[in-house]
């Protein structure tokens, strides 16, 4: 499976939910350039490593194995085009992407394993990776919509709402939806940087008047 779409906007987040709704073991989440060595061999190393717990199991259980789930975070970092990058004179990038599709598809296929690439450059990725039996299922995560910005600030604010910590005007643009209305393009991440924004910015406004009325730090208020 890949998962691509702009960045902040909650891929990761959404592969650990999928791995959880499948009932998987805990998913090893791989960042994309840590993959690559300057060793020779060491990069092909560590993609057999991968897999080689789910390929213990399916050996000893068969198909009582478990499902296990490999999520490669920014998969376009190692799994260029082959051939198309003219300063790859040792040839490891091209080395990794045939271990990582022998894994995938090769000759001993594993039964019992989910790989999910996350990408915000799909375009980037080797077309072998992408056909059927391999990452044939493809997800575009776009950036949320009215609906999912204010799906996402309830969430953002929820501790704040509960505490009664809001301004009354700023829990009626909450409520009323006016302030996922003026954040179009956000992404996920966006808006939680915004909340955590807001938030400091009024934690700050709060002490400078608590200092002004004569409180000292470290005193009850």
């Amino acid at each position: 499976m890949l998962l691509y779409g702009p960045p902040g906007c909650g891929k990761t987040l959404l592969a650990r939910e999928i791995t959880r709704a499948l009932g998987a073991r805990e998913p090893k989440i791989v960042n994309g350039p840590e993959m690559m060595s300057k060793f020779v061999g060491d990069s092909e190393e560590f993609v057999r490593a991968l897999f080689a717990e789910a390929e213990l199991e399916q050996k000893e259980q068969g198909d009582d194995s478990a499902l296990h789930v490999i999520v490669f975070d920014e998969m376009d970092a190692f799994t260029r085009e082959r051939g198309t990058l003219a300063g790859d004179t040792s040839g490891i990038r091209d080395s990794v992407v045939n271990q990582l599709l022998s894994k995938i598809d090769g000759v001993d296929a594993l039964e019992n394993v989910l790989v999910m690439g996350l990408t915000n450059r799909p375009e980037l990725i080797d077309s072998a990776l992408l056909r059927p039996g391999r990452l044939e299922v493809q997800v575009q995560v776009p950036r949320p919509d009215a609906a999912g910005r204010q799906q996402i600030l309830a969430i953002q604010t929820r501790r704040l709402r509960e505490r009664g910590c809001l301004a009354p005007r700023a829990a009626t643009a909450l409520a009323s939806g006016a302030l996922a209305a003026v954040t179009k393009g956000f992404s996920g991440a966006d808006l939680a940087g915004l909340t955590r924004s807001a938030t400091s910015f009024a934690l700050e406004r709060y002490v400078d008047d608590a200092l002004l009325d004569g409180w000292q730090p470290g005193a009850a208020k």
